[in-house]
């Protein structure tokens, strides 16, 4: 048996005056965000703040440290650990962060013990939080871009978060909650204000912290987050295959609160700026054929047209010339039958139809070093695998923790090659906005996915007009 095995180069990314570097980190550094210098361009950030008094006084030191700038943590790869260029307009991000007093709302020591004392405390806190949060868009007449939610250690040791630092989602809790999540109750109430946060936990911003990022690239991933939420593009895709318009949409599916078997379908929407709107889609059942989800014909028409004009809608009503669907499951004939349509209907001509899950085969390289990021085997017309974690030469290392999985790409309908396509899933995986390493597992499609059905459940008036990616982050 012959298999076509080759290794993509890194993908290369646009930052401020068209110009490209492969990382995210030196792009902005040297170029500055993709609007940089540009009529578009986000020139400051209001950050409003809701904490204790200790966690606000606490979280501002750290943001003068970051202001003037952080040292790398290893200079002897200053690639893999850079330093953080400081939060001065003329660097960095080219933006300023403001923090301003009437952008303040304090939680007492009182109120948080009175919330958690009660039964049901998790969703208390979380309630208690958001009246804050709430709070400073309500009152401010000059309101914030994004409010940075500081709960103290009190709160984290009752909720027991999946995750100690939203901006690095890799640091999984030990002790993580089989219930109600802190962190998705939050957000899910905060949807119905379209109030956008970012919840920090001390770890972030404690001296000496142990188990956490170095402190520059803690600074990098928060403060890229921030841009981003407040409706800045740090950085975009340079290319895509024959140089169309695309339209990338990434379905997964969702368990209803109710339960049963009836599944909700999550649909992410992007352009190559990674602008990026969430919808909902209808309701899919568990094939007794293959044992995956699958909308109907009539759903999956519905849902892939509503993404076409949600993306028309943001880019000048021009519909795309390319669309690209990400699935976490097969398709079967109705959904291929009615994504057709749709295509047909708003005259996409080019089309790729995919469905990505992890794989369980594993490639080996001499020596001791996983495989290569980018390493890629097509078995047949059907199926590759693509190692979208791995070795990265620009690192000197691999970067993670972990044995690296493969990603399993089947393609079902694609006008593009399998290597061009799998190229591009590497490069979407690189516009993760939570994190200026360049290692995530999933394109962008998928990744958050799950993460958006968790916070779905929770939020009582889910908006039924699509509603931007950032208020998921």
């Amino acid at each position: 048996m012959s298999w076509d095995v080759r290794v993509f180069d890194e993908p290369i990314l646009s930052f401020g005056g068209e110009n490209q570097s492969y990382d995210i980190r030196e792009g902005i550094q040297n170029f500055g965000p993709v609007d940089a210098g540009s009529s578009r361009a986000k020139l400051s950030v209001r950050i409003g703040i809701v904490g204790t008094p200790k966690t606000i006084s606490a979280f501002k030191q750290w943001m003068k440290t970051c202001e003037e700038g952080i040292a790398g943590h290893d200079v002897q790869n200053p690639n893999l650990h850079p330093a953080f260029p400081g939060l001065d307009s003329a660097v960095g991000f080219r933006c300023s962060f403001a923090i301003d007093p009437t952008w303040e709302s304090v939680v007492t020591e009182a109120e948080i013990i009175s919330a958690a004392t009660k039964s049901g405390s998790v969703l208390a806190l979380a309630g208690l939080f958001h009246k804050h949060i709430n709070a400073l868009y309500e009152v401010s007449s000059a309101k914030p871009d994004v409010v940075i939610c500081l709960p103290n250690d009190v709160v984290r040791k009752i909720v027991k978060p999946r995750y100690d630092d939203e901006v690095n989602e890799d640091l999984a809790s030990d002790d993580s909650d089989k219930g109600v999540d802190f962190h998705d109750y939050l957000k899910g109430l905060c949807l119905q204000g379209r109030t956008v946060f970012q919840l920090i936990w001390p770890r972030t911003y404690s001296e000496g912290a142990k188990g956490v990022q170095d402190p520059a690239t803690r600074a990098w991933n928060l403060f890229g987050a921030l841009f981003y939420k407040a409706g800045g593009i740090p950085w975009k895709l340079t290319k895509t295959p024959g140089g169309h318009r695309t339209c990338y949409v990434g379905i997964s599916f969702s368990i209803r609160p109710e339960g049963g078997t009836f599944h909700s379908c999550l649909t992410q929407v992007f352009n190559d700026r990674g602008e990026g709107t969430i919808l909902r889609g209808g309701l899919a059942l568990k094939s007794e054929e293959d044992h995956e989800y699958h909308l109907s014909a009539e759903s999956s028409e519905q849902l892939l047209s509503h993404a076409l004009c949600s993306y028309a809608s943001a880019n000048s009503e021009t519909f795309p010339d390319r669309v690209v669907i990400h699935k976490s499951s097969g398709y079967d004939e109705g959904e291929l039958r009615g994504f057709n349509a749709a295509a047909e209907k708003h005259a996409v001509r080019f089309r790729d139809f995919l469905a990505l899950r992890d794989s369980r085969l594993r490639l080996f390289r001499e020596g001791a070093y996983p495989p290569l990021r980018g390493t890629h085997l097509i078995m047949d017309d059907q199926n590759s695998i693509l190692y979208t974690r791995g070795s990265v030469p620009f690192y000197r290392k691999y970067p993670g923790p972990y044995v690296p999985r493969s990603l399993h790409i089947r393609y079902f309908q694609s006008d593009s090659a399998q290597s061009d396509l799998a190229e591009e899933i590497l490069a979407l995986t690189k516009l993760n906005w939570n994190k200026t390493q360049f290692d995530s597992f999933y394109p962008i499609t998928l990744g958050g996915s799950k993460r958006i059905g968790e916070i779905y459940q929770w939020c009582l008036d889910a908006p039924a007009e699509p509603i931007s990616y950032s208020f998921f982050m």
